[in-house]
């Protein structure tokens, strides 16, 4: 129980920083000269919507990848240390932590990644697509 813990809170903070990064991030828009300026920050919060709807994998399903992930982290560094410890249960154990670790952290990531790069350009995509000149 006390090393689910950590592991609960990795995956907290992993999704939290994906889910912060959409609600917070926003284009770099070019007004000069354009004649939709004016409906700049209708389009802006109009446009972070879709493109929260359409950039794929929620927060529950990046926590579901990181502990299918984890659990065969756990198999496999269970395996790999008990081979490594000669049949040592300690080094069981101890490869199933580090197992689990690595492979919830690279689930939640990858998947967190994924999505915030499919929000970036669904994002920039709506913008351009109402006449806006984005930068960035």
């Amino acid at each position: 129980m006390k090393r689910l813990i950590p592991l609960s809170l990795t995956l907290a903070i992993v999704s939290g920083c994906a889910s912060t990064t959409q609600t917070q991030w926003t284009p770099t828009v070019d007004t000069y000269g354009n004649s939709r300026a004016q409906f700049l920050t209708r389009d802006t919060e109009e446009c972070r919507a879709l493109a929260l709807q359409a950039s794929g994998p929620t927060t529950e399903q990046a926590t579901q990848s990181a502990i299918t992930r984890g659990l065969v982290g756990a198999a496999t560094g269970a395996a790999v240390g008990a081979v490594l410890n000669q049949n040592n249960w300690r080094g069981a154990r101890r490869g199933a932590a580090v197992g689990v670790a690595t492979g919830a952290l690279s689930g939640a990531y990858g998947t967190a990644a994924q999505t915030d790069a499919a929000f970036r350009r669904a994002f920039n995509s709506c913008m351009r697509q109402r006449g806006h000149t984005v930068i960035s």
